[in-house]
């Protein structure tokens, strides 16, 4: 099932909880009108649907509108931060290092481009002040176009690049894939896949991301 399928099923599942059981419940609804919005805005290919800022922030609206959806995500990716074994950050080469979301204290070292794919999250203010710093929203699970992901790549800085989404899996694969082809240390998609999967074994691409990257790696050859 694919993520705009699923996650409107869960919406409507949610709303109809609410508005039948009523009372706490209701919350619900909110819970569920989010999943909704999220569901159609990956189907239409929204990455931008939480107004996340070029300079990392969110606006007040997406926090009124958002709210239980960004707490969730919140104290998952939290949780899984604090019970997994996966290091924050794996080196691929000595130019790209790939990634979960960091906190600031994580951060280590001097980085030319600082590339932050998280559509749903707000990077850490002494993170996001750098001039390195670059936002390119991408939803979890989704894929930009391979023109749009073309121009972010060529945006960046000669020098070291350390890329992270939510987890370091998907969208980071993703991107870490383009830079990879862009850059020609790898000839092919599968190359580069098993690359990132020696230093970052849990790097997985949605069908979105596979496609996304086959077509940007046709256009590079």
């Amino acid at each position: 099932m694919s993520y705009r399928h699923l996650l409107t099923l869960l919406g409507i599942i949610l709303i109809v909880l609410g508005l039948v059981e009523r009372g706490w419940f209701l919350v619900a609804v909110w819970f569920g009108c989010d999943f909704l919005v999220l569901g159609v805005a990956h189907g239409r290919g929204s990455h931008r649907v939480f107004g996340k800022r070029a300079d990392g922030t969110l606006p007040l609206w997406s926090w009124v509108a958002f709210l239980p959806l960004l707490i969730y995500t919140t104290v998952v990716w939290h949780l899984i931060r604090l019970f997994s074994r996966e290091p924050a950050r794996n080196e691929i080469t000595e130019q790209l290092v790939v990634g979960r979301r960091l906190l600031a204290f994580e951060l280590e070292g001097e980085f030319d481009n600082f590339v932050d794919l998280t559509a749903e999250f707000r990077e850490p203010s002494s993170i996001r002040c750098f001039p390195s710093y670059r936002s390119f929203p991408i939803l979890d699970g989704g894929a930009p176009t391979p023109a749009a992901l073309r121009a972010a790549v060529a945006s960046l800085r000669p020098g070291r690049t350390l890329i992270h989404c939510a987890q370091g899996h998907g969208r980071t694969g993703l991107f870490a894939l383009a830079v990879l082809l862009s850059s020609g240390v790898v000839r092919s998609v599968e190359d580069g896949l098993r690359m990132l999967s020696a230093s970052r074994p849990a790097i997985r691409l949605s069908r979105a991301q596979h496609r996304c990257i086959q077509l940007y790696a046709q256009d590079v050859g």
